[in-house]
């Protein structure tokens, strides 16, 4: 048994936390859980006759996501927002952007 031995601090200079490769394209926070958002709903890309991966995506955070998922129909981000200037013309998208942009990213965000 060792007594009275100090443990060493490790040197914080070697390591760096895991930073996300892209920010989000709608709020620009750099989520550590970052998804790939298809611009074209897979659903209305298949009925459309396009392979999966011929999809354009973007990098999204789970909040952004979500929230277009639970906003919009399907129908609707295929037709209407299925490029990320379409998406940030929306004054819905632009008032959700503008409080999320305000949370912590140790913050779950529900979006109902």
């Amino acid at each position: 048994m060792l007594t009275g031995m100090a443990r060493k601090t490790p040197d914080p200079s070697w390591y760096a936390p895991p930073k996300a490769a892209d920010p989000c394209v709608l709020c620009g926070r750099e989520a550590p859980n970052m998804t790939d958002h298809h611009l074209v709903p897979k659903s209305q890309g298949r009925r459309q006759g396009v392979r999966l991966g011929d999809i354009p995506t973007v990098r999204m955070c789970a909040a952004c996501q979500g929230y277009l998922q639970k906003t919009f129909s399907n129908a609707e981000l295929a037709g209407e927002l299925n490029t990320v200037e379409a998406m940030l013309e929306r004054e819905e998208i632009q008032r959700f952007v503008a409080w999320v942009r305000k949370q912590p990213l140790t913050k779950g965000v529900r979006v109902h």
